[in-house]
C-alpha cells in the first residue's frame, strides 16, 4: 500500500539528489550579486525547477497510461528518463538528451575531481604533510583513481559507503554551520546595491545545476506507484528543503567572509580549499583549528558522496548504452570510459571547479528544462485531453531553459559582468 511509503522518503531523496559538493560553488558565484539578489535568483530558479519537474511528471504519468489509478506493480522497474524521452519525442531527441546527460555527468565529475584534489591538498597542509610536495594535477589523478576503484568494486560497495558518507555530510554540515553562525556579521549581509544585479546573470547557470534533480522523477513515480499527489509533494518539499539549505549556507558564508573577502578567493582560481580556509580564519577570536576541522569533514564528505553518486550513475549509463557486461574486462572498460576523460582534463586544468559547474548548467537547462517542456508540447499536440499542469508552465519552463543557455553563452564570450 502507498501508505507504507511516507512522503519524507521522497523528500530526502530529492533534497539529497540536489545538495552536494556543488554548494561550495554557490557562495563564490554569488559573491558579486550578494545576498539580496542571490536570494531572489535562487528562489526563481527553485520555482522553475519545480515546474519543470512537474512537466516531466505529467509526461511520465501519461506514458504509463495510469494518470489516476495506483495499479502499477510495486515490483515493476522504473521507467528511465531516457526511455521516457524516447517514448514521447523519438530517437533523435533521445540521442540529444543522452549526449547532454553524458556531458552533465562528465563535467560534474571533472568539477568534483578538481574540488577533491583541492581539499586533499589543504588536508595535507593541515596535517603537516606539505613536504610531500604533491602538485594539484597529481592529486587530481590520485583522487580520481581511488573513487574509480570503489565504483569498479561494485554497486553494493558504493551504496554502503554513500549511505555512511551522506549521514556524515548532513551531520558535519549542521555542526559546521552552527560553528559559523556565531561569527556571522549581519551588517555584511545587508550591504546590497541595486547595481549588483548584473553579477546575478552569470550565477544563474550554477543555480540551475544546484537544483538538478528532475531525473529522479521516474524513480519517484515507480516508488509511489504513480501516485501523482505524493510525487508532487516530494518534489515540492524536497526542492524547498534544498533551497533552505542553500540560503542558510549563503548566510553563513557571506556573513563570515564579507563581499570583498571573496575577491582573493576568486582571483586565486575559485578553489574549494580557499573558501574553506577563508571561513576558518575569518574570525581571529574563533577556535580556528576546531572550525577548520568541522569544515574539512563536511567538504570531504560532500565531495566524495557527490563524486561517487555521479560516477556510479555514469558507469551504469555507459554499461547500458554500450552493452558492457559485469565481467572483469567489460566492467574495466566501462570504468575507463567513465573516469579517464575527466581525470585527463583535471590533470591539465586542475582549477576548473567553478567554471565546470557553470557549464554543467548549460546542459542541465537543456535536459531538465527544454526537454520536459517539448515533451509536454508534443503530448498536448497529439492528445488534446493531456493536461495535468496549467499550460502556462510549458512556455515558462521552455523560456527559462533558453535564457539559462543564453546567459552562459554570453558569459563565456565576455558579455556579462564578472566579479571581482
Amino acid at each position: 500500500m502507498n501508505s507504507e511509503k511516507p512522503i519524507w522518503h521522497g523528500v530526502v531523496l530529492v533534497a539529497g539528489g540536489a545538495v552536494g559538493a556543488g554548494m561550495f560553488a554557490l557562495p563564490m558565484v554569488s559573491a558579486g550579486a550578494w545576498s539580496a539578489w542571490a536570494l531572489m535568483g535562487l528562489v526563481c530558479v527553485w520555482w522553475v525547477t519545480y515546474l519543470a519537474a512537474k512537466l516531466l511528471l505529467d509526461s511520465n504519468i501519461a506514458v504509463l497510461g495510469d494518470g489516476s489509478s495506483h495499479n502499477r506493480s510495486i515490483h515493476a522497474p522504473p521507467l528511465s528518463f531516457g526511455t521516457l524521452v524516447k517514448s514521447v519525442l523519438g530517437v533523435r531527441w533521445a540521442l540529444l538528451n543522452n549526449i547532454s546527460l553524458v556531458f552533465i555527468m562528465m563535467i560534474l565529475m571533472y568539477a568534483y575531481i578538481s574540488a577533491g584534489a583541492s581539499i586533499v591538498s589543504l588536508s595535507l597542509d593541515q596535517f603537516g604533510l606539505s613536504e610531500l610536495d604533491l602538485n594539484r594535477s597529481l592529486l587530481s589523478v590520485l583522487f580520481s583513481v581511488v573513487v574509480a576503484l570503489i565504483v569498479w568494486l561494485g554497486t553494493s560497495a558504493v551504496a554502503k559507503l554513500s549511505v555512511v558518507l551522506m549521514a556524515m555530510m548532513a551531520l558535519s554540515f549542521l555542526i559546521a554551520v552552527i560553528g559559523l553562525f556565531p561569527q556571522v556579521d549581519v551588517t555584511l549581509l545587508m550591504q546590497n546595491r541595486f547595481s549588483y544585479y548584473t553579477f546575478l546573470l552569470a550565477a544563474i547557470p550554477v543555480y540551475v545545476t544546484a537544483f538538478a534533480c528532475a531525473g529522479l522523477v521516474p524513480t519517484l513515480v515507480n516508488h509511489y506507484r504513480s501516485d501523482r499527489g505524493k510525487v508532487e509533494r516530494c518534489l515540492f518539499w524536497g526542492t524547498l528543503l534544498a533551497l533552505g539549505i542553500y540560503i542558510v549556507w549563503l548566510a553563513a558564508t557571506f556573513g563570515t567572509i564579507g563581499r570583498h573577502g571573496f575577491a582573493p578567493i576568486l582571483e586565486g582560481g575559485a578553489n574549494t580549499s580557499d573558501l574553506v580556509q577563508a571561513l576558518s580564519v575569518a574570525d581571529a577570536k574563533a577556535s580556528t583549528a576546531s572550525l577548520s576541522q568541522k569544515l574539512m569533514w563536511f567538504s570531504h564528505c560532500a565531495i566524495i558522496t557527490s563524486f561517487l553518486s555521479i560516477g556510479l550513475g555514469l558507469f551504469h549509463f555507459i554499461q547500458d548504452k554500450l552493452g558492457l557486461g559485469a565481467r572483469l574486462v567489460p566492467r574495466s572498460k566501462a570504468v575507463l570510459i567513465c573516469f579517464l576523460p575527466p581525470t585527463i582534463a583535471s590533470f591539465f586544468y586542475p582549477k576548473g571547479f567553478l567554471v565546470a559547474i557553470g557549464y554543467a548548467g548549460l546542459f542541465v537547462a537543456f535536459s531538465f528544462f527544454v526537454v520536459p517542456a517539448v515533451m509536454s508540447m508534443r503530448r498536448l499536440s497529439q492528445h488534446r485531453t493531456f493536461e495535468f499542469s496549467p499550460t502556462w508552465i510549458i512556455p515558462t519552463v521552455f523560456g527559462a531553459g533558453l535564457v539559462c543557455a543564453g546567459l552562459k553563452t554570453l558569459y563565456t564570450f565576455g558579455y556579462l559582468a564578472k566579479f571581482p
